[in-house]
């Protein structure tokens, strides 16, 4: 991302981090809470790696501005941009999941905490392994506002005139990782969203057609919950997609 909006990321971090850490540590019993947490710390390390920009840019790199780093430096940015921004990601659309999750089993965390570790694991591993797929290949080079996947020089792939000295060819991998994003922002959120007003609407006739005076005001009330919840879940959707936005153009 642009430095400005890394910086504004860098210092809403630390302080989500500060307050759920030291000032309402009881909130971390929810399972809410402690994925905010997790995101927060992958995110805090991805604004610092963001803020250096284009430094760790090979000296001398043509038509980037203020490189001052070597291939190892711009290797290592990559590598972190890559694997914390699929961290934030996997966060992001977990915060989604345990709302759906929560309403089908009446919010009782015992019931469905134990999606916890492996929120925490496929955010991690499965970017890591992308990562040094692309390290190993010399894929990670200068590109728009930092080191991202690409080939150098810089748009060398498209030129016929221009030889490219750095990046193997692996656009097959490239289209496996594209396509995980695309599942990450686009298709698991929206199609959890989905399933929760089906859902939503399902329990609705059901609890319609049956149910004694006092059931029906627990329904209604637990009802009215669940609406509450599908109604935040949609707003971090469209917030997540904005995310991605923001993200997509930094890199071009």
């Amino acid at each position: 991302a642009p430095m400005p909006f890394a910086i504004i990321s860098f210092l809403s971090s630390s302080y989500i981090i500060y307050h759920l850490l030291f000032q309402e540590r009881q909130k971390l019993k929810r399972l809410y809470h402690r994925l905010v947490l997790a995101m927060n710390f992958a995110l805090l390390p991805l604004a610092f790696v963001n803020v250096w920009t284009t430094l760790p840019a090979p000296v001398g790199t043509p038509n980037v501005v203020g490189a001052m780093g070597t291939v190892s430096t711009c290797t290592s940015q990559g590598i972190l941009r890559m694997t914390l921004s699929f961290a934030v990601a996997t966060y992001y659309a977990s915060l989604i999941l345990q709302a759906f999750v929560g309403m089908r089993n009446n919010f009782k965390e015992q019931n469905y905490r134990w999606i916890e570790k492996y929120i925490h694991f496929v955010a991690y591993s499965i970017p890591c392994m992308y990562a040094i797929v692309f390290a190993a290949t010399d894929n990670f080079n200068p590109s728009g506002s930092g080191c991202w996947y690409a080939k150098a020089p810089w748009g060398c792939e498209t030129d016929p005139e221009v030889a490219c000295q750095r990046g193997r060819d692996i656009k097959y991998f490239a289209f496996v990782v594209w396509f995980t994003n695309i599942c990450l922002y686009v298709i698991f959120p929206t199609s959890v969203v989905f399933a929760m007003g089906c859902w939503m609407k399902k329990t609705r006739k059901e609890s319609a057609s049956s149910g004694s005076g006092m059931t029906i005001m627990r329904e209604k009330a637990r009802k009215e919950m669940m609406h509450k919840v599908h109604s935040q879940i949609s707003v971090y959707l469209f917030s997540f997609w904005a995310t991605w936005i923001l993200t997509m153009i930094s890199t071009l």
